[in-house]
């Protein structure tokens, strides 16, 4: 059980969270280019975010912000979070039980 695959996809959801925000804040920013986050597989198991500029279309004021696609996100994040809270707390009880099982 490696706890550190858990904190990183909280971490992660974290971060998602934070550049979904920066977008809708800056939904009307003229020449603005919306930011992705790309998740990769860690090389010690877990998960690391990059970001990428997206080169969709832009819209008349050269923003090219989707709204739905940041919708999306925001309802998304949380559900990423609860999930790897969940694993955390399956670890912690995994580890309670073998400590009793020991003593």
């Amino acid at each position: 059980m490696n706890i550190n695959t858990s904190l990183s996809g909280i971490k992660n959801a974290f971060y998602r969270q934070d550049v979904t925000a920066n977008n809708v804040a800056n939904i009307n920013t003229e020449n603005y280019k919306q930011i992705n986050v790309i998740n990769e597989e860690a090389k010690n198991g877990g998960v690391v975010a990059r970001t990428q500029v997206s080169k969709a279309a832009a819209n008349r004021n050269g923003n090219n912000v989707n709204l739905v696609d940041q919708m999306v996100n925001q309802i998304n994040n949380p559900n990423y979070e609860k999930a790897n809270i969940n694993v955390l707390r399956t670890q912690n009880a995994m580890i309670g039980s073998l400590i009793d099982l020991k003593a």
